[in-house]
């Protein structure tokens, strides 16, 4: 095989993929890190006006107490980077929304 057709080749148009494909991860994970911390950041503002009213509800007590549970409950282990971890803190994020929405 010649030099032309080693450019032409097959492997050329599969290494190009390969490198494309490692785009759309870095911009699929990016966009997905955005939207969960966006919740989490409505969550925290959520929680945050709490501390400027000098008596809250029985109700709003209990739900901090649930949160600070689930919270502390989150077991991920962010180091060998799994889908289920990710998978974990999407449904603590939308369980502290469903929380904090009724407030």
């Amino acid at each position: 095989m010649d030099v032309s057709e080693a450019k032409a080749s097959p492997a050329k148009a599969v290494c190009e993929e390969l490198d494309a494909l490692r785009e759309s991860l870095r911009a699929t994970t990016e966009s997905y890190a955005v939207r969960i911390e966006a919740e989490i950041d409505a969550v925290r503002v959520l929680v945050a006006t709490l501390l400027d009213r000098e008596k809250l509800s029985g109700a709003q007590l209990k739900d901090l107490r649930d949160i600070l549970a689930e919270l502390r409950g989150l077991q991920v282990k962010a180091e060998k980077g799994r889908r289920k971890d990710l998978k974990k803190i999407e449904i603590l994020v939308g369980d502290l929304l469903l929380i904090t929405e009724k407030w």
